[in-house]
């Protein structure tokens, strides 16, 4: 019986090798899965890039949000009191209308916002305030979750900064 089982095994494997041809190139299986799966909305709106520099005028203060993953990705930013934010949603760098604003105070911001952005996906932002700056705050943990086409959520660990310019 194990002989036999053996000899079908062997068959199915020669079977399934003499099947590929060799010019066709072989993708790994996490980016086939994604290629031919329905996951594609949600991992369409991971930053793929940084924003750019952010400026402050004297007496302005701004929310500086980094990826935690990768800490070189700077993908949010918001000056106080404007109800607008700068975020990277995929790789296009867009403006998004604050629509919530709540949790607990800390400086100018509030622990949780809301956004809607141009595409249709909705942002929001939860941040654990940490120690104090000399003008500013640190922000230790907190979470940018990013609803996008057939409600896919993407969460994306982050930390930052609140800032303000003297």
């Amino acid at each position: 019986m194990k002989l036999f089982t053996g000899l079908i095994l062997s068959c199915l494997l020669a079977t399934a090798c003499a099947s590929r041809k060799e010019s066709e190139p072989v993708a790994p299986p996490v980016e086939q899965a994604v290629a031919t799966s329905s996951v594609v909305p949600a991992v369409s709106v991971v930053p793929e890039s940084a924003l750019g520099p952010q400026s402050l005028l004297r007496g302005e203060c701004g929310l500086f949000i980094w990826s935690q993953t990768d800490q070189t990705q700077f993908i949010f930013f918001q000056k106080a009191e404007t109800g607008v934010a700068t975020l990277q949603i995929g790789s296009q760098t867009v403006t998004a209308t604050q629509t919530a604003n709540r949790g607990s105070i800390f400086g100018q911001f509030m622990t949780e916002q809301g956004y809607a952005a141009p595409g249709g996906e909705q942002v929001l932002l939860r941040v654990e305030p940490g120690d104090d700056l000399q003008g500013g705050q640190r922000i230790t943990a907190g979470h940018l979750t990013i609803t996008a086409a057939g409600g896919w959520r993407t969460v994306i660990p982050v930390r930052g900064v609140r800032a303000c310019q003297p």
